[in-house]
């Protein structure tokens, strides 16, 4: 009984790696106080990684004030001093770089629509660091 139960679980495990689907890699880069490419597009559902890459003068951050996500993690250095502006709220997705630097940012979007990121340092939305993310429906 003990091996039967062995082999169902472990067949289970298997099947569950095998429908999660491979990550969609996203390479977002700041230049000149913009991002390139300004528009993003992914499927809902489908895991993102996004490289976030600081090609600036100055510290950047991608930011998402409200978005309906699963599976966030970042694998980033933590940033000394950023100032994330006069924010009234969290971002449901945000990643700080500093200048040189990149880092990773995981996360599968979960609902259709467009969603507009940008940066939350004092100006730079202002100054036209603003970008679009599509997620379409599966």
């Amino acid at each position: 009984m003990k091996k039967f139960l062995l082999i169902l679980l472990a067949m289970s495990l298997l099947t569950a790696c095998a429908n999660t689907p491979a990550p969609v890699k996203l390479t977002l880069q700041t230049t000149t106080m913009k991002f390139e490419p300004a528009t993003l597009e992914v499927t809902a559902g489908q895991p993102v990684e996004l490289t976030f890459q600081n090609d600036d003068v100055l510290d950047h951050d991608f930011s998402i004030m409200e978005i309906p996500i699963m599976n966030m993690s970042s694998a980033s250095e933590p940033m000394a001093g950023h100032d994330m502006g006069n924010m009234s709220g969290e971002p449901d997705l945000h990643i700080a770089v500093a200048v040189g630097k990149s880092s990773v940012l995981k996360f599968t979007p979960t609902k259709p629509g467009t969603y507009e990121f940008y940066c939350t340092v004092a100006g730079h939305k202002e100054a036209g660091m603003v970008g679009t993310l599509v997620v379409k429906a599966p």
